[in-house]
């Protein structure tokens, strides 16, 4: 398992050690265990970790001492249950201080992607979307998005503070966004989500809503209460969860020696 083969996650071990133990014959943490400088921190770390592993701890094990695009952090999609990962993407009306309109939440189930959408019709119904999103984090372990570290869950946690509602549990995060810039920033432009889809993914949106152009469909609806407006923002959000399954099953087929 690859996860207990990057010693790099001991306190002290950087890559010059990390080769010279390569080279003396040490190639895991368990290997670890007998080494006269090293041996005791790896069973401190193996006792933390416990056996069978304890995905959380691995988490904050690998987030304390490596950045947020190391490939360690896809592995632990191994150490989660399918139906505890869920799939994250929010519409809102600005960049702050404005409502969430649409969520969208994606989940594998029996090998397929099942996409939710929670769409406020009126600004009184996004406590409606946050008491859903709240509740299905309450069923997650693990959260994947698209610039969700910086954006929506930043976001999130910004509505219901507005709100004066407390937050509820929160999973461990997998932002895709820093992955797709470590896999593949030599072959395109820019990692916007767009760009991606376009040039790795093989996703064509032939009639697709720009984000930026969400408040102003959004705005027309409440204007006009014609519900045409909301389709184009249903089908974007849609795409992005779906287009993060594809992202997410490309970076897993990634080669070890490409990380």
């Amino acid at each position: 398992m690859r996860l207990l083969s990057d010693m790099c996650l001991l306190y002290g071990v950087g890559k010059r050690h990390k080769s010279n133990l390569l080279n003396d014959g040490y190639t895991s943490i368990p290997s670890l265990v007998a080494h006269p400088r090293w041996g005791d921190q790896a069973r401190l770390l193996l006792n933390e970790w416990h056996n069978p592993l304890d995905v959380r701890k691995v988490y904050e094990t690998i987030s304390r001492w490596l950045p947020s695009s190391s490939p360690l952090f896809l592995q632990i999609l191994g150490l989660v249950p399918q139906e505890r990962v869920l799939f994250f993407d929010l519409e809102t009306l600005g960049l702050s201080n404005v409502p969430i309109i649409l969520a969208a939440l994606g989940s594998l189930e029996q090998g397929r992607m099942r996409i939710v959408q929670y769409l406020a019709r009126s600004f009184d119904e996004e406590i409606g979307i946050l008491e859903q999103v709240g509740a299905a984090l309450e069923r997650s372990d693990l959260l994947l998005s698209y610039n969700g570290k910086s954006f929506d869950w930043t976001y999130l946690r910004e509505r219901f503070s507005y709100y004066g509602l407390p937050f509820p549990y929160q999973p461990m995060h997998i932002d895709l966004l820093h992955h797709a810039r470590r896999a593949f920033h030599d072959l395109l432009p820019d990692v916007r989500l767009g760009t991606v889809e376009e040039r790795i993914l093989a996703v064509s949106r032939d009639v697709d809503l720009p984000s930026g152009d969400v408040p102003e469909y959004y705005t027309t609806y409440l204007d006009t209460q014609d519900p045409g407006p909301l389709v184009p923002i249903v089908n974007h959000n849609r795409q992005d969860i779906a287009s993060l399954a594809l992202l997410l099953d490309r970076l897993l087929r990634e080669p070890a020696d490409g990380d």
